[in-house]
């Protein structure tokens, strides 16, 4: 059984599922998008056209009946939030609570894709360092810093990649634009890889001058990351964990929030870490000049913080 059966198995253990193929959760239930509905039930069934069969042939992994016709769904089943409900015909119900108990960790073999991911995105945004130079548009180097992690073996992006500089990275909503890095600037980087359907994230900053200022800040938030080493472990409790974070400073978003496509932890909330949890920390300091975030990913071990890029 590999882990997306025994992902399925566990959630059937929590009531009978209907999904389908654009949902997020996908990635982590099968191993192809060939399909129509995936059932979750005491049995696990994939429901396709006639027509998918080569495909399912080629890329199912897993030891699903598959049956080539439209479903007869008489019961009530439940349905990711992600669904887009206006198009059932069947009677179905929110699966959030259900979804966030079954997909809150992930199992051995899903850690072992986002270390992957770590790796990628530690060795792209390296490269990227050396393709960075002021007078270069903000929207050139974010496609330039894409095809970076593309080369290097991701498969995709959440969202669009962010270069922003100066004030406009304090935006709630920062974006690439056609404007110019300039010297003296703090440049804010975001990303969002993608490897195998599974979603992480990272930022960083990059001067382009000298600021006693930026660099006070910058060390404010690495040493707190050395303060967390010792204190995001299992038990403690998520809204400890972000008001530790937030002595650096109030910032008005989460402070931790799951990483990976699962569903916990996030902070503030009465969650409590349990081991091999993955979360994104987004500790921030807004300045007059910009903003300072380093935006890092963390698995929660029995003993320790494991940290990742």
């Amino acid at each position: 059984m590999n882990f997306r059966e025994m992902r399925a198995k566990l959630i059937s253990s929590y009531g009978s599922f209907v999904f389908f193929p654009d949902d997020p959760e996908i990635p982590k239930l099968v191993s192809t998008k060939a399909f129509t509905h995936l059932v979750i039930d005491e049995n696990i069934v994939l429901y396709a056209h006639k027509i998918m069969e080569e495909q399912i042939e080629n890329e199912l992994q897993e030891n699903y009946d598959v049956v080539y016709e439209t479903p007869q769904l008489n019961s009530e089943y439940f349905v990711s939030p992600n669904t887009r409900v206006y198009n059932l015909n069947f009677k179905f119900k929110n699966g959030f609570e259900v979804l966030r108990e079954a997909m809150r960790k992930p199992f051995d073999k899903e850690l072992e894709i986002l270390r992957k991911i770590s790796r990628i995105a530690e060795k792209s945004f390296n490269e990227f360092m050396g393709e960075l130079s002021i007078g270069s548009q903000e929207d050139e180097m974010a496609n330039i810093l894409s095809a970076i992690l593309l080369k290097n073996g991701v498969t995709g992006f959440s969202y669009p990649t962010i270069i922003s500089s100066k004030k406009k990275s304090k935006w709630p909503y920062p974006h690439s634009t056609e404007k110019k890095i300039e010297a003296d600037s703090i440049v804010y980087v975001d990303a969002s890889p993608l490897l195998d359907g599974y979603p992480y994230n990272f930022s960083r900053v990059i001067f382009t001058g000298e600021s006693k200022e930026w660099i006070h800040a910058l060390n404010i938030i690495n040493s707190l990351y050395n303060d967390l080493r010792y204190i995001i472990k299992p038990g403690a409790s998520c809204n400890f964990i972000d008001s530790q974070i937030r002595k650096i400073g109030d910032f008005p978003h989460y402070s931790v929030v799951p990483s990976g496509g699962f569903y916990q932890p996030y902070a503030p909330g009465d969650c409590i870490l349990e081991e091999n949890m993955v979360m994104t920390v987004v500790p921030s300091i807004y300045l007059d000049d910009g903003l300072i975030r380093v935006k890092r990913n963390i698995v929660v071990k029995r003993d320790h913080a494991e940290f990742l890029f």
